[in-house]
């Protein structure tokens, strides 16, 4: 996880909360009405630092987005530990795919990262963090399918990582006080925010029950 160098408003160690969330796993939604550059970086850092062995799966879900941008250092698409599932991947399997659940019109996106999931999945439980899954970003399916669906498909997202102990982030690029933000936060362990600043993008954290940091820099890996 991207970790500031800063101290919570309330008092206490960000370093401490976030060795915590990183041993037990923890999903993250990462919101902030900002460009998609901001997002990318945010994202590379979320994904994990290059020279870690991670496996790394990524589905895109806006066919505007330039695959290679969103993995850190020299980590592409198709190498052996990254599972990169985009927009028209998505578009043929819902084509396809049988109807399930009350929501059937995500139900690829679900499949797909709960498929490469499994398929990554050693025998023995795997050390916590070592899977990492982004999902960039929620805003078509809010826009064709509503909050409630929406609210369905994180809960089963977030439980699949969960599952493995791995970190989740899922983009939504609305401000903070937009009304899709509180309806969907539940399913979080975590909220990141993001802002373009002067110096360049911020970033800073919200935890339930520990408070918020402050702004620090967003930083590559």
């Amino acid at each position: 996880m991207s970790r500031p160098v800063a101290t919570y408003r309330g008092g206490g160690s960000v370093r401490r909360t976030f060795q915590e969330l990183k041993r037990r796993g923890a999903q993250v939604l990462v919101i902030g009405d900002v460009p998609e550059a901001v997002s990318r970086r945010a994202t590379r850092r979320l994904l994990g630092h290059p020279d870690e062995q991670r496996y790394r799966v990524l589905a895109l879900t806006d066919s505007a987005v330039d695959d290679a941008a969103w993995f850190p250092g020299e980590c592409a698409p198709d190498d052996e530990r990254v599972a990169l599932i985009d927009e028209r991947e998505l578009r043929g399997s819902a084509a396809t795919d049988a109807p399930v659940g009350p929501s059937p019109a995500e139900e690829p996106v679900l499949r797909r990262i709960d498929a490469e999931i499994r398929a990554w999945e050693p025998d023995e439980t795997p050390p916590p963090a070592v899977l990492r899954v982004g999902l960039y970003s929620l805003e078509p399916l809010l826009e064709a399918h509503g909050v409630d669906a929406v609210r369905t498909l994180t809960a089963r997202l977030t439980g699949a990582v969960r599952r493995v102990r791995g970190i989740g982030h899922y983009h939504l690029p609305r401000a903070a006080d937009a009304d899709a933000v509180a309806d969907l936060e539940p399913a979080f362990d975590a909220r990141l925010e993001l802002r373009s600043a002067a110096n360049g993008p911020e970033q800073r954290w919200h935890l339930p029950g520990r408070g918020t940091t402050s702004w620090v820099a967003l930083e590559d890996p």
